[in-house]
């Protein structure tokens, strides 16, 4: 299986959408909790590509859309603008084949041609499979926020992992 990744279009946003609701009302690895209809997701794609260090890439394998991963700001407020929060998503059935490292990797290099020092990954815990991805891509855990999510009628803890660059 041969692995395009490039730069999201439009054009996927629907494809997007199914794979990021699915894991709002499947898992509790995003704290949305309602899922995103196409406008709201069309309101989130119109944000990427504002700033160097904002970008979101896509995993087609066969044309399909299996995957994708982002960065946007970690915080709002001016002095952050170097700092990302990254994020990355896979097709149930695709999850353990190696799609997210070599999405995040190449999410990475983008990363690092722009004025980008620090890189987070905000991993609801438990989540073996994120916290490996990350790691084996050298970031370390920096922190731990506990019981700050409530959803499926229970709390969840997140942990903060971060890369330098």
């Amino acid at each position: 299986m041969k692995m395009e990744i490039r730069l999201a279009k439009k054009s996927d946003l629907e494809e997007i959408n199914k794979l990021y609701n699915y894991y709002i009302t499947h898992t509790a690895f995003t704290f949305d909790t309602k899922k995103k209809t196409l406008s709201e997701i069309t309101d989130w794609y119109n944000k990427f590509g504002k700033t160097k260090n904002s970008i979101c890439l896509v995993a087609n394998v066969d044309n399909k859309l299996i995957g994708f991963a982002c960065s946007t700001s970690f915080r709002k407020k001016e002095a952050y603008k170097r700092s990302v929060e990254t994020s990355v998503y896979i097709n149930v059935k695709n999850r353990g084949k190696g799609f997210g490292k070599k999405l995040m990797t190449e999410l990475i290099k983008k990363l690092q041609l722009t004025e980008t020092k620090s890189l987070y990954a905000l991993i609801t815990y438990p989540n073996q499979t994120s916290i490996n991805l990350h790691k084996s891509l050298n970031y370390k855990k920096v922190g731990q926020l506990n019981d700050v999510g409530f959803k499926f009628n229970k709390y969840w803890s997140v942990y903060i992992y971060e890369l330098k660059l």
